[in-house]
């Protein structure tokens, strides 16, 4: 009884590989019916065990290939789909034109060198301005205001009339006063009379610097 339950047990072991092999032994095994029903019951455990081993098996391979699948399929899409335009630069505001600001105007002081550094510093202002530049034509108005002002004020008073600086002054104003008066408040002062107004507006400079 031990060798044929030994044998049984063997026999089980290699039908459980070999799925139909277990039908043909049973049926010729000599064993009680008891025991080739508690038998085929193993064997039906066995191949249950294995089928579904088997199903879980064919589920992870499956999972597995529609995954690896899907890895190449999306790295595709995000090749072919086209690159998202670039947000339009947004547009500079266009430069402001200077404004044009009348400079405030001249009031005689009464004192002889105050008055003739704020002159001086318009006239150089309005001697200054090039072809193109924009803002002169309010420059050169309150400069030739500002000339006139001037020499109605210190015209009478001898002092300053007979100073050198005043003969200088004198002959720039007439100078620049002329040019403006032929040529209009927009037309620059010529460069070679322009070096010897900057020549004469050093010089009256030094002379109030010495008060003469």
């Amino acid at each position: 009884a031990a060798l044929a339950m030994l044998r049984t047990i063997v026999v089980l072991a290699v039908a459980a590989s070999i799925p139909s092999f277990s039908s043909a032994f049973l049926a010729s095994s000599p064993l009680p019916v008891a025991a080739g029903r508690s038998a085929a019951t193993g064997v039906c455990s066995v191949r249950a065990s294995q089928q579904s081993e088997s199903v879980s098996r064919r589920s992870l391979l499956a999972a597995g290939f529609a995954a690896g699948l899907a890895l190449p399929l999306s790295s595709a899409n995000a090749q072919d789909a086209p690159a998202a335009a670039p947000a339009p630069a947004a547009e500079a505001a266009p430069a402001a034109a200077p404004l044009a600001v009348k400079p405030e105007a001249f009031k005689v002081s009464g004192t002889y060198a105050t008055d003739v550094t704020d002159l001086l510093g318009r006239m150089k202002a309005a001697t200054a301005f090039k072809k193109g530049d924009s803002g002169m034509k309010p420059v050169v108005e309150d400069c030739r205001a500002a000339m006139n002002t001037f020499v109605a004020y210190y015209r009478r008073n001898n002092k300053v009339a007979g100073a050198a600086s005043f003969s200088t002054l004198y002959t720039a104003i007439s100078t620049l006063s002329g040019h403006f008066q032929n040529y209009g408040a927009e037309y620059p002062v010529p460069e070679k009379r322009k070096k010897r107004l900057s020549q004469q507006y050093a010089e009256i400079e030094k002379q109030v610097t010495r008060g003469r």
